[in-house]
């Protein structure tokens, strides 16, 4: 068989059309290829950023919360340190702390003085202070009995001294005392 130009030409242009059309398959198919992948990393991106969206959310709803628990436990300490320094301050108030002198039962009057600390008070030596300094954080009176007045001072002045750094109030008949605050504690 004798090929000819015309032959050679045209099965030249065939295994080209051929070669062509396999090069346009090859390219189609990884371009199909490249795009399933770009569809797939772009779902999981879009995945991902829905989750991170939802943890965005969820944590700010925590840190709602968690301020407003923060506020809660804020107002509920200040409650608490208002109610005991309430408490505190009432119990300065109610409780009475009584110093009864002298013998009820002996016969004599009954007197009434409130005991005060001096200003000077933390300064005095604890040899010299009566009883614990934290009971003269309330409120001390005297109940003294004696036949006279005099003696009844005399008993004060000697049982609470200046030196001790107790100062009692003026004496008055237990008859003319103000009303205690609350239950008396007799020491």
């Amino acid at each position: 068989m004798v090929i000819t130009a015309e032959f050679l030409g045209m099965l030249l242009l065939v295994t080209s059309l051929a070669a062509l059309g396999l090069s346009i398959v090859v390219d189609v198919g990884q371009v199909s290829t490249e795009k399933a992948r770009e569809s797939l990393l772009q779902r999981q991106h879009d995945k991902r950023r829905a989750a991170l969206a939802e943890w965005r959310q969820k944590t700010e709803r925590k840190r709602a919360d968690l301020t407003a628990l923060q506020a809660r436990q804020t107002e509920f300490a200040a409650r608490k340190h208002k109610a005991q320094t309430e408490i505190k301050a009432l119990e300065f108030t109610k409780v009475e702390l009584v110093h009864e002198l002298g013998d009820e039962e002996a016969g004599g009057a009954g007197f009434w003085a409130q005991l005060a600390v001096l200003p000077n008070f933390q300064e005095i030596e604890r040899r010299d202070v009566i009883f614990s300094r934290q009971i003269w954080e309330y409120r001390n009176v005297a109940h003294i009995w004696a036949p006279t007045g005099d003696l009844a001072q005399a008993l004060l002045a000697s049982a609470f001294a200046v030196r001790n750094g107790v100062q009692p109030s003026m004496m008055v008949p237990l008859a003319m005392a103000p009303e205690p605050v609350s239950e008396a504690v007799v020491a």
